[in-house]
């Protein structure tokens, strides 16, 4: 039978939180800031002390067995574990992995802080120990072209808000809900994720389409026509926009459209995408929502799209549902909606 309670520590001047695992054996202190690991079966006790994400790369990197997949999985770059893993093994002086030609395998030791790993997630549930109202600064995840608006909104509020750390969207679902699942980002805005209990979703924005050509096109008018459609040339983004329809006659129609284009160059991000319209005679498709508010900031021209081409654009807000408590995530959600609003 294991026995937990709480104690605290004085670092620096700062006052990390733990939790004490009780048993017969040695403590096993694991914190939700940092871990004290005391391990057996040594000629006397070692104490072993790691941050959260030390143990949570050791843990996933035992699960997938790449450093690639690992740096995948968590967003960041394989260069950040190669870090991450040699600053464990200098602690533990253990070489924690090897080698091999199906990948890398775990020392008994790594399997060891994965089982502690999984115990605190599962059992604990560290992210809550620490307490939520407490937090200033927040990681969102969203499209380059919203990073601009959202942080140009940030920047005009009366009222001082967190910090902002922007990262780059995820390219995939299972990226992204393992990034907020594993505190790597804590608001991901984008399209909606498959339900997942660790994660509440509501939605960011709803929104016709629009055309956007540069300012001062020298054949498009304010008017936008299928034989503009037809006639110029489009600029794409690499990932697709999600559109949809209520009618099936609509959504046929449109797709049949979309296949015509001449698609002269797609874009690696939403801002490239947009930069390159402003700036050539190509046209490209965004959320009429998103489009306005650029127009103040780039010498572009929203035009609406003829009835054949209307579709629809929905994105949404994920977090970690830790983050419920906090006072700040509403504050921040209701200024980036008000951006597009």
């Amino acid at each position: 039978m294991f026995i937990y309670k709480f104690a605290r520590e004085r670092v620096e001047g700062r006052t990390r939180l733990f939790v004490c695992h009780l048993a017969n054996d040695p403590a096993h202190w694991i914190g939700a800031v940092s871990a004290k690991i005391y391990l057996k079966n040594r000629k006397r006790p070692m104490e072993h002390k790691f941050d959260i994400k030390t143990l949570r790369t050791i843990h996933t990197l035992c699960a997938c067995g790449s450093v690639m997949q690992t740096a995948k999985l968590l967003g960041v770059s394989p260069g950040a574990i190669s870090y991450t893993l040699n600053k464990a093994r200098k602690i533990t002086g253990s070489a924690l992995f090897f080698r091999s030609r199906t990948g890398m395998v775990p020392s008994s030791l790594a399997e060891e802080l994965s089982q502690k790993y999984q115990k605190v997630a599962r059992d604990l549930d560290v992210d809550n120990l620490l307490s939520a109202t407490e937090k200033e600064i927040f990681t969102v995840s969203c499209y380059s072209v919203l990073e601009l608006l959202l942080s140009t909104a940030l920047m005009a509020a009366s009222k001082p808000l967190p910090r902002i750390n922007f990262c780059t969207a995820s390219e995939n679902d299972e990226a992204r809900i393992a990034r907020i699942r594993n505190k790597e980002v804590d608001i991901d805005i984008g399209t909606r994720l498959p339900v997942n209990h660790s994660i509440i979703q509501l939605k960011f924005l709803s929104s016709g389409i629009s055309a956007v050509v540069r300012h001062d096109h020298p054949l498009i008018g304010d008017t936008f026509t299928l034989s503009d459609w037809t006639q110029h040339q489009h600029a794409i983004w690499s990932r697709g926009m999600h559109l949809i329809s209520d009618s099936v006659e609509q959504t046929n129609r449109f797709n049949a459209l979309f296949q015509t284009r001449n698609v002269a160059f797609v874009a690696s991000s939403t801002l490239n995408l947009v930069m390159l319209c402003a700036h050539s005679d190509l046209i490209i498709l965004l959320p009429t929502v998103i489009a306005h508010p650029l127009k103040a900031l780039l010498p572009i021209k929203i035009l609406d799209v003829p009835p054949e081409l209307e579709m629809n654009y929905e994105c949404y807000v994920h977090y970690h549902h830790s983050l419920t408590a906090n006072p700040r995530l509403g504050e921040l959600i209701h200024h980036f909606q008000a951006a597009v609003s």
